[in-house]
């Protein structure tokens, strides 16, 4: 069967794609993320899946989405070519060529599976179809059934039970000729004979000694018992007297704790009832505005000194000078002078006496009216300036009245009925302010930030405590027990001597338990007695089916040589050269076990002597890969000899080192030359070696983005 173009629409991230194939080495090489699974999983869905089957739905879902995927296989066959539809959206399978068409899902897998070789997915999946890192995935049952149906022959049941005699004798003689890492039966039953031996001579010894160790660890735990007992009494009585100073110790500290609280609280009480009467009178008396007093004191002040001033204007009145009238009588005497010097006939001496005597009067008389009149002018004077002091002294009793009726005022809103009330109660308003900071503050040094209730509980707390301890001290039972400090440090040397000997005494006991706990008892003695003749019975046994395997081995050993059959020679003969080649001759001998529910291989170690099985660490994980990759080619040969089935290889080399790698393209690029061989890579390197290359480009940026582009088609 050769696959000749397969065309996907929306399948995973291939929204639409074209791919063709060469009849030999196909090469599908791309990054990783690709598209190379999807390719690989396309060609095998086209070849089993059943579109109508919900299981297949998320392996076919394409990326981002939209659309039902379809896959079109074009393959040709001897009959001819051939074109499958599977359109997984509807469900529909299609198959035509040769001028027919059939549409029935069963009639259509049925053709496949003769054109492939492979009616059984599971089968085809297990040797044709490899994918990474499952090369060793060869043991399904429809593989070992297909296979046991081949490479049995007519005595199947012959060489199956050869085989079982076989590897039962190998089982049990294993490292008896030489030493083995994983020895017989008969060789262990033979080295546990001798263990056994050995191991009962041992515990006799030990039985005996242990023995010796118990009588001596029982007087040891019988001592321990009595000074524990001892020490229980001594501890009891020591812990007593600590308790007992203990409680002193906190008696005598609760004490103070108590005193000191009890202390601050009937302070903070006491000062906070202070603050309570403060308060309460403060709040009694009547409300002063700010600068009542001030005012007040500014308004009677300025009263007073008004009053003052006018009192002084009213002291400092102005004496009025008396104004004496003139002299008549000077007057008359020079009226009288100048008459009688006008007498006539008086002489002139007199006459001018009398003139003298009445100018000397009048001028006297000018004099008196002059000081008069200047008297009289200075009494005008003083009475005006008297006046207007008067007047202005009644302007400033008339303010000084305004101002002590605005005093009044100043009063009447006080509710005061002097100066003195308000100022009595201005300097009583700042006491009670002071003496409430002053409280306040005393509180607040005495609760040094203490909730004030906090102290409280825990004053009724120490108040419990300190009862309780009083109490433990009164208990006449204690006070009966309390030692004197002599007595007390007497008691403690006592106490510790004992308890040096414990310690020591305890050293000693687990010294010897642990020396009993190694040591076996009687029942392991004879435990090992018992297994001693168990094993000698079993070693007999083993003997004589050693003896009776060896005989049944010779009669069908000459069976099967005459019954051999072909096919497993052929599988054994085709991975044997395969894997001889792949290894570069290190390994040349494959064989193929038969197993009635699985189907395993093994190969033959020179270096080991013996068949090996494929798996880590008796081989590398590349030469286990070797084997399988040899074993499937040489199990697709066997089980479908006349079609030669594609092979789809997902990079099974990527545990082979550089020299096996050519040598497994070469031997590819070989198989290519008579059936189909299909290596999905990321390595470019093995473009060299294939018929046709499918290159796929990176991954998109997302899911779903533009199709590929077409390979070849």
């Amino acid at each position: 069967m050769k696959l000749l173009e397969l065309r996907v629409e929306n399948f995973r991230q291939h929204r639409r794609a074209c791919f063709r194939f060469a009849p030999g080495f196909n090469a599908v090489v791309g990054p990783n993320e690709a598209g190379k699974s999807a390719l690989r999983d396309a060609l095998r869905m086209a070849l089993f899946a059943n579109p109508a089957s919900q299981r297949h739905e998320e392996a076919v879902r394409p990326w981002g989405g939209a659309g039902a995927s379809v896959l079109q296989l074009v393959f040709e066959v001897p009959q001819g070519r051939f074109e499958l539809v599977k359109d997984f959206g509807a469900g529909r399978v299609l198959l035509k060529g040769q001028g027919r068409t059939w549409e029935r899902p069963r009639e259509v897998q049925q053709a496949i599976g003769r054109a492939l070789g492979f009616q059984s997915e599971k089968a085809f999946l297990a040797t044709a179809h490899v994918r990474q890192a499952e090369l060793h995935r060869i043991g399904e049952r429809d593989v070992a059934a297909q296979l046991g149906r081949i490479v049995a022959g007519a005595d199947e049941d012959a060489s199956r039970a050869l085989q079982a005699l076989q590897r039962a004798l190998e089982d049990l003689e294993r490292g008896l000729a030489r030493p083995a890492s994983n020895p017989g039966r008969l060789s262990r039953a033979r080295q546990r004979l001798r263990e056994l031996q050995a191991r009962v001579e041992d515990l006799r010894r030990d039985v005996q000694e242990a023995r010796n160790t118990a009588v001596k660890a029982a007087g040891v735990r019988e001592r321990l018992a009595e000074l524990e007992a001892e020490l229980k009494n001594r501890n009891e009585l020591l812990d007593l007297n600590r308790r007992v100073q203990q409680a002193r110790e906190r008696s005598d500290w609760l004490r103070k704790e108590v005193g000191w609280r009890r202390e601050v609280l009937e302070q903070v009480e006491a000062l906070e009832e202070r603050v309570r009467r403060d308060r309460e009178e403060l709040e009694r008396l009547p409300p002063a505005e700010d600068g009542t007093l001030e005012r007040l004191r500014d308004s009677l002040r300025r009263a007073e000194e008004l009053e003052a001033r006018a009192a002084q204007l009213e002291r400092s009145a102005l004496e009025l000078p008396e104004v004496q009238p003139p002299s008549r009588w000077v007057w008359g005497i020079a009226g009288a002078a100048a008459v009688a010097a006008a007498w006539p006939g008086l002489p002139d001496a007199l006459r001018a006496v009398l003139l003298a005597v009445a100018v000397a009067a009048a001028f006297a008389g000018w004099k008196s009216w002059q000081r008069a009149e200047t008297a009289r002018r200075v009494r005008a004077d003083a009475e005006a300036q008297n006046r207007e002091r008067s007047r202005l002294a009644e302007e400033l009793r008339a303010q000084a009245q305004d101002l002590r009726a605005q005093a009044k005022e100043h009063l009447a809103a006080a509710q005061a009925r002097s100066v003195e009330e308000v100022e009595d109660r201005v300097r009583r308003r700042r006491q009670l302010e002071q003496a409430l900071q002053s409280s306040q503050e005393r509180i607040q040094g005495l609760l040094r930030g203490r909730d004030p209730q906090k102290l409280r509980e825990e004053l009724q707390t120490l108040s419990v405590d300190l009862h309780a301890q009083l109490q433990f001290l009164d208990d006449e039972a204690i006070r009966a027990k309390v030692l004197l400090p002599l007595e007390m440090q007497r008691l403690e040397g006592e106490t510790q001597r004992l308890v040096d000997e414990q310690q020591q005494l305890q050293r000693e006991l687990q010294r010897l338990e642990v020396k009993l706990e190694s040591a076996p008892d009687e029942e392991a003695l004879l435990r090992a007695e018992e297994e001693l003749a168990a094993c000698r019975a079993e070693l007999e046994r083993l003997e004589r089916r050693r003896q009776a395997l060896r005989a049944a081995v010779e009669v069908l050993e000459e069976a099967k040589a005459a019954v051999e059959v072909p096919a497993r020679r052929a599988v054994e003969e085709r991975a044997g050269k395969s894997l001889a080649r792949l290894t570069g001759g290190r390994y040349t001998r494959l064989r193929v076990p038969h197993d009635a529910d699985s189907l395993r291989v093994e190969v033959w170690s020179e270096e080991a002597g013996c068949w090996l099985a494929p798996e880590e660490p008796q081989l590398s994980r590349g030469t286990v890969d070797l084997v399988y990759l040899a074993a499937r080619v040489a199990l697709v040969d066997v089980l479908a000899p006349e079609v030669r089935p594609p092979l789809l290889l997902d990079d099974p080399f990527v545990t082979f080192d550089p020299e096996r790698r050519h040598r497994a393209l070469d031997w590819l690029r070989e198989l290519s030359t008579e059936r189909q061989v299909f290596l999905f890579t990321w390595d470019e390197a093995v473009a060299r070696h294939a018929d046709a290359v499918v290159r796929l480009p990176p991954p998109g940026p997302e899911p779903g983005g533009p199709p590929e582009p077409a390979a070849g088609c």
